[in-house]
Parts: C-alpha cells; structure tokens; sequence
C-alpha cells in the first residue's frame, strides 16, 4: 500500500557511487553491531563498571534483546553518517542538512527506546493468545527501519543542484516522508496488539487481529502520519494533497475498526477457529462492498500510502 510519488529526481547517483554507498552502509551496520556486542557483554572495555545499573534493569525486565536493538540504533546512525559524509562531500551534497536529519532521527530513536521501556504491559502477557515472545522486538525493528534506511543509505545527505529547494525545504520534505512512514508502521504494530489483547468476547480476537488489526491499524497510524507530514512539508500542492489524504484514511481506518468490532462479536457463538474463517476475508470483502454502493465508498476508500519520491530517494 506504500509508494513514492513525484517525477524524476536530480540526483540519480551512478554505478560507482551506488556500490560505495551501499559498502558505506553495509559497513556501518557490521561496525555498528560489532561495537553493540562489546559493550553489552564487556562494558569495561568502555570504561564502565562490569555491571552498569542500567544494564542491572534490563536483565530483570527480561529485555535484552530489544535493548540491543536500540544501542545498535543509536550507534548505526551516527556511525553511518561519518562513513557517507566523505562520499557527501565528494558528490557536493549538503553535509549540514544532513547531520540535522541525523540528530532529529537519532533523538527519535531516544524518545522511542523510552516510549518501549514503558509500553511493554501493552503488551500480551506470556499465558495470551499469540504469547508476547519476540513480538516487541520485531515491533521495534519494523518502527526503526525507516530512518536507519535512510540514513545508512545516504540519503540524508542530498545533493546541491542548480534549482534546488532550500536546504530547510529538504529537511522538512524528508522529515514528513519518513514521520508518514514510521506512524504507519507504528499503528500497524498497535493493531496487531490490540487484537491479540482483545478480550470482548475472548474467542473474537482472531477478527481482530489478521488481517483486520494491521489494515485499520495502518490505516489509522497513515492519517496520523498524513496529518503531521502536511504540517511539515513547505509545499501548498503537497500539504492539501496530504491533509486529504489523512482524512480519507482516518475515515476508512474508523470503517475497517467497526467492521472487525461487529466481526468479533461472532466470539460469543462460534469457536475461534470460525470466528478467524469470517474474520479473515471479512476487510476485503468490505472493500468490495464499498465499490458497489455510493454512501458507504466514501468512508472505504483504497488507496495508496504515498511519500515524495525525491524527498526520499
């Protein structure tokens, strides 16, 4: 449902630059990981005490894993960012404008580890269905993946061509392609929890879960996003194309919700296992439906979750 949309972009980067680009990231990421892996199992070497308080809590919170996660984040970007400022300089892009985009991803990934620590209740606990497992890992991951993308790609740092937007219209066109896409991917990781946390009635959770949690999920995390980028970007056609966009998708994620709701409630009579059979073609055949008939098409609506191209790639 994600695609970019805008024209040609100014700065296709040739063969050699690409494969450099690539090794820069590659390496970064290895470097990154490598340096994750010393300080979590031998901190000393860092100058800090065998067993770091911090370090103490997350063993007893049983997080280690996601912990790792964010250390290897917070490491990645800006370790990335000094691999591909030299290919920045070589190709004149804005080295500026770059580390602004670094340091406003990196303290994304601060305020998320903290938002992560205190969700984890959020969570299903082990005895529920679908069990909490490895589950707020992958969420972190999937949550994270865009801005270590971008910036272990490069592309943070774009390049100076006659005719350009100003270096703050580049931030803020990035910043509201990648606040799009993370929220997305946030609210799709809320509606797979919330239906696997869903309790009313029990055996319903199948219809809220797949397909259905992670569509109205996404859908609802897209409108938000939508709602922000619009707030961000510098351009007039961009900031109306959005703010309709937001609102078409907040109207088909409050659609896809209900419709999951009325599903579920199928729990009360019938085993899981039928309730998942209903449930699982139930959102697109809501769709369908919504093609045939005037009044309910403008609240179900298909469409793309689109971020500028350029401001991406």
């Amino acid at each position: 449902m994600t695609a970019a949309t805008g024209g040609t972009t100014s700065e296709t980067p040739t063969r050699r630059e690409k494969a450099a680009r690539i090794a820069a990231g590659t390496t970064a990421g290895a470097a990154s990981l490598a340096l994750t892996l010393l300080l979590t199992s031998s901190p000393e070497r860092f100058g800090l005490p065998p067993s770091p308080e911090l370090f103490e809590r997350v063993r007893a919170e049983d997080r280690p894993s996601e912990a790792s996660i964010f250390v290897w984040a917070l490491i990645a970007l800006p370790v990335a960012g000094l691999l591909h400022t030299p290919l920045a300089l070589a190709r004149r892009a804005r080295i500026g404008a770059g580390w602004a985009l670094i340091a406003g991803y990196w303290l994304y990934v601060v305020v998320t580890a903290g938002v992560a620590w205190h969700v984890q209740g959020f969570f299903p606990a082990a005895d529920a269905p679908g069990k909490n497992g490895g589950w707020l890992g992958a969420a972190i991951m999937m949550v994270l993946g865009t801005p270590l993308f971008v910036v272990g790609s490069g592309e943070v740092f774009r390049q100076v061509r006659d005719g350009d937007s100003t270096p703050a219209a580049q931030i803020r066109d990035q910043l509201a392609a990648v606040t799009v896409l993370c929220c997305t991917f946030i609210g799709a990781v809320t509606g797979l929890t919330v239906g696997f946390a869903f309790d009313f009635p029990r055996d319903g959770f199948p219809a809220m879960f797949l397909p259905g949690g992670i569509l109205w999920g996404a859908l609802a995390g897209a409108a938000l996003g939508m709602r922000a980028g619009a707030l961000l970007t510098n351009s007039t056609d961009s900031r109306r194309r959005m703010t309709d966009d937001a609102k078409s998708f907040a109207r088909t994620a409050a659609a896809m919700l209900t419709c999951c709701l009325c599903v579920s409630q199928l729990g009360w009579l019938l085993p899981k296992w039928a309730v998942a059979l209903v449930g699982l073609p139930a959102p697109f055949v809501l769709f369908v439906v919504a093609g045939r008939y005037e009044r309910l098409e403008r609240w179900v609506e298909y469409r793309q979750i689109e971020v500028p191209k350029e401001a991406m790639y």
